[in-house]
Formats: structure tokens, C-alpha cells, sequence
């Protein structure tokens, strides 16, 4: 089984009102001192590991593009030292609009990189601003004409369903200004204030107001129809990819797959077991700095875990589940309370069986996450 590496950079120029992620403002010295720690965590890891294929990378964030392309190379190129990485492995970035020039494409492209993924979450410029996003729409369109033209056409734009300000028209205006561009793929994300954020405080205030439930969940039943209609594969709850443009690292979280995190607070699972980084930008400096691994936490996956993690992510793919799979490779008897369970949510049109494969409505999508309760 091939593997994959996701490398988290962790700088941004500011933290969005609703972002969650593991971020801090972009500082030159910490930067460089950061990367040269990337470098020695890929020694530390290529040598404990078994050698296998790499066939995707993933610079996530954060924002990758902040740093200098120079850093991004010098990262790849200690991975190719290392590692085994396929002839087609799949090498993407995550960018934010703003941060893309023509020298910079051109560097990623020399280094290996072959897909962006471009932080966009609207193309209304109200809705941008509401979430505290420094770019507009103008800037989106730029940077996508730019990553195109410098020869960069595998893209990815990430959009946010259930903004302040956000209406059928001006999301329908959203999705149609990315069929403009030719996007090979789309990621859309419902805005999730679950967890305290500058933008939960704002709306729990009420100096902001968020678009109802019902208008949300019908945007995004047209937003599947939409893509449907315009080529597009639905492929996840909130994936879809013109055919053959299947994001191949993400795939690899749904489908169990290893991946080995690299930097700040990064998560790996090498089919046995899950550990990951500690988030203390200062702890993760010296730990590599002497020479030392930052993994601070480990688990084994347990065979029931194991099976309860592939149902609930593989009801995350619209290919669904093969239970006849399923049911050779752990004991029916613990599968048949889920079965049952999947049964009736079949019933209530949630879900649906076509021979051995079970997957999830478009309803059921809508309340995937009360749904994957089920298995945890």
C-alpha cells in the first residue's frame, strides 16, 4: 500500500474571526527556523519507517504559501532524499489568495508541486469581510488566472457554506464565478462554530447573524445538484472533482490509508496505530533542535476502532461501504448492530442499500455527523 506525507505550516498574515486550525502569525526568524526543523523530522522519520512508495505530499496550513518557495523545495527535496516518491505522486499546497506570484508558481512548479489548493471561502466581497478574510474577490480571480497562465491548472478552491451575509444569490453568484475559472475541484465546508472563535462571539452578541438552518441545508442540495449538472463527481460529503481529479491525499484519511504527519500538531497513522506531534511551537523547535522526536501521544487501533473507523469514514465516500467486504473482515456479530442501525436510517431515506453497498442521501449528508455518533 502506497503512503502519503502531509507537512503543516503553520503561519498565517492573520487569524480569520471562525478559524480553529493551528496557526499564528507569519514571523520570518520562526519560519526558517521552522523549516530546518521539517528537515530533521524527515530524517527522523524515513528512519524508523519501513520503505515504502510516496504518493501524494500535502502542504497544509495555515498558509504554505507565506513562507518562501525556496523552503517548499528544500522540503521536497529532502523528501525525494528519503523517501521513495512515485513518478506521479501527487505533490499539492494550500495558498491563499494574495500570496501568488508568477516567481512563486514557477518555483513550486520546478520543486514538483502539480495542485494548489487556494483558500477562497466566498467570492462576495460582504461575506469575505465578515469573516475577517484580508483578500476579495478580485483577488481570487487573480490568483487563479495567475497559478493557470504559469501553467498550474490542477486546482482545488475551498468555499464555506453558512456565512453571515450569505443568501441563495449570492452563493449561487459563488459557484457559478468558479465555472468561469474551469475549477477542477471544489472543497465546500458547512461554517462550524462549535468550538469558541472570534466569529461565535460575534454572532452569540448578535452583531452578527448567521443564514438559517433550512436555508443552508437547501443550499447545499442545490450545490450537489449544480455540480452534478455541470460535469462534477460528488465523490465526498464535501468533495467534488471533475472526473479524475480526486483529491489522491485525501482519500488516503477516508480510506485508511497511512500518512505520516510531519511539523506542529500534525497526526499520523501508519496502519496500526495513531500518534501525533505536541503543539508548542516552542517544544516542537527544541525537540527536533536536540535531535528528538515530537510525538507526544500515541494509540494503538484496536480491531473494533478499526471497524468503526471504516464506517464512519467510508460513509464519508458516496461510493459507500461494501458490507459483504465489510462483514469478511470483522465478526458479523458486532457488525450487525450497525447494520441494523443502517437499516433504519434507510427507512428514513438517510441512507441507502443497493445490493452489498450502503451509503449516505444527500439528506443523510446533511446530518452526517449525527449519524456518525453511531460508530464512536
Amino acid at each position: 500500500m502506497s503512503q502519503g506525507i502531509y507537512i503543516h505550516i503553520p503561519f498565517c498574515r492573520n487569524k480569520c474571526s471562525y478559524c480553529h486550525f493551528l496557526s499564528f502569525s507569519f514571523d520570518p526568524p520562526t519560519a526558517e527556523r521552522y523549516t530546518q526543523s521539517i528537515l530533521r523530522e524527515i530524517d527522523l522519520v524515513s528512519s524508523s519507517k519501513e520503505a515504502k512508495e510516496i504518493d501524494s505530499i500535502y502542504f497544509g496550513g495555515g498558509t504554505p504559501s507565506l513562507i518562501p518557495a525556496e523552503d517548499i523545495s528544500e522540503i521536497l527535496k529532502e523528501c525525494e532524499r528519503r523517501f521513495s516518491i512515485s513518478d506521479n505522486c501527487e505533490i499539492s499546497l494550500e495558498a491563499n489568495p494574495g500570496t501568488i506570484s508568477s516567481e512563486n508558481v514557477s518555483a513550486y512548479r520546478k520543486s514538483g508541486v502539480n495542485r494548489i489548493s487556494l483558500g477562497a471561502q466566498s467570492l462576495v466581497d460582504n461575506e469575505l469581510s465578515a469573516i475577517g478574510r484580508t483578500h476579495r474577490a478580485e483577488h481570487i480571480q487573480e490568483s487563479l488566472k495567475q497559478l493557470q497562465s504559469n501553467g498550474l491548472s490542477n486546482l482545488n478552491v475551498d468555499l464555506l457554506l453558512g456565512l453571515p451575509n450569505q443568501t441563495q444569490w449570492s452563493w449561487r453568484h459563488t459557484l457559478e464565478a468558479l465555472m468561469k475559472a474551469s475549477i477542477k475541484h471544489v472543497s465546500v465546508y458547512m461554517l462550524d462554530l462549535d468550538e469558541p472563535c472570534a466569529l461565535s462571539t460575534l454572532v452569540a452578541e448578535g452583531k452578527l447573524e448567521l443564514p438559517g438552518e433550512d436555508l443552508v441545508a437547501g443550499l447545499y442540495l442545490e450545490t450537489i445538484e449544480f455540480f452534478l449538472r455541470n460535469g462534477y463527481e460528488q465523490y465526498e460529503i464535501s468533495n467534488f472533482a471533475l472526473p479524475g481529479f480526486e483529491c489522491r491525499h485525501n482519500l488516503k484519511y477516508w480510506m485508511r490509508e497511512p500518512v505520516y504527519g510531519l511539523g506542529l500538531g500534525s497526526h499520523s497513522f501508519d496502519g496500526r496505530q495513531r500518534y501525533s506531534n505536541c503543539r508548542r511551537m516552542g517544544d516542537y523547535l527544541r525537540f527536533l533542535e536536540a535531535g528528538e522526536s515530537p510525538v507526544v501521544w500515541r494509540s494503538g487501533v484496536t480491531p473494533d476502532q478499526a471497524m468503526q473507523e471504516t464506517l464512519f469514514l467510508g460513509l464519508r465516500l458516496t461510493r459507500g461501504i461494501d458490507w459483504e467486504a465489510l462483514k469478511a473482515a470483522h465478526p458479523e456479530r458486532k457488525l450487525s448492530i450497525y447494520e441494523a442501525s443502517l437499516r433504519a436510517l434507510s427507512d428514513k431515506r438517510l441512507a441507502e442499500w443497493k445490493g452489498p453497498v450502503v451509503r449516505l442521501t444527500p439528506a443523510g449528508m446533511l446530518v452526517s455527523n449525527e449519524i456518525f455518533q453511531m460508530f464512536v
